[in-house]
């Protein structure tokens, strides 16, 4: 079963076309060329329904959005909340 932080860089990788390599090397991910808001929704929205999770608007900020470790760790802490409920 994949972790959480698996399903990030997979989803990440998948949306920005880009291998996982690439990807865990740009930082922050505005590097990729391939990168931008909408991309970003798409990540969070793809995330969101694979994961079961809600991200709550006050965390949709760029210094969680625009940097995979960050991103991971938003995904990690609503995967734990949800699992706890």
């Amino acid at each position: 079963m994949p972790t959480v932080h698996d399903e990030v860089i997979d989803t990440a990788a998948e949306v920005l076309a880009v291998d996982r390599q690439s990807l865990v090397a740009a930082d922050p991910l505005t590097e990729l060329p391939t990168f931008s808001s909408f991309r970003v929704v798409d990540i969070v929205e793809r995330l969101e329904e694979r994961l079961g999770v809600e991200i709550a608007p006050a965390d949709l900020r760029p210094e969680n959005l625009h940097h995979l470790d960050a991103l991971c760790e938003l995904f990690a802490r609503s995967a734990a909340g949800a699992k706890a409920v």
